[in-house]
């Protein structure tokens, strides 16, 4: 019988322990290099995701600022395009041609584009008024 001699060392109940903690650190030793780059390759793309979501949500952010400052404009244009309709009404009618109105109407004329939205509001309304006043007689 030939006996071969290996590096393999026994393996007993007394230090079953030892053998295993030993295993597990050549194991480790063995498969952490793997799992080390694995790990930094999905750590580098979850920060360049985090900063690409970043990015979009800035990027975002400045589109819907840009969207409310447009609509804003907007809705100012059309209460002033609404209210200047209006007036050409009340000229093409007659109406403008009365004393206080006619100075009424030439002072918002000169005035309309730095009116605030509330003031618009009222013009319009007025105007309407005056309209519906000269259709009812």
């Amino acid at each position: 019988m030939n006996i071969t001699t290996t590096n393999i060392p026994d393996v007993t109940y007394e230090n079953i322990n030892q053998t295993k903690q030993l295993m597990a650190d050549n194991i480790i030793a063995n498969v952490y290099p793997l799992f080390d780059e694995v790990y930094q390759a999905k750590k580098s793309r979850i920060k360049e995701l985090q900063l690409e979501i970043y990015e979009r949500k800035t990027s975002l952010r400045n589109q819907k600022r840009t969207i409310e400052e447009l609509m804003s404009q907007y809705r100012r244009a059309k209460k002033t395009s609404n209210v200047l309709d209006r007036v050409d009404k009340l000229v093409q009618l007659g109406v403008a041609y009365d004393g206080a109105t006619k100075h009424e109407t030439v002072i918002l004329l000169k005035i309309i584009d730095k009116l605030p939205e509330e003031k618009l509001d009222q013009q319009l309304s007025k105007t309407i008024k005056m309209i519906t006043k000269r259709f009812s007689e």
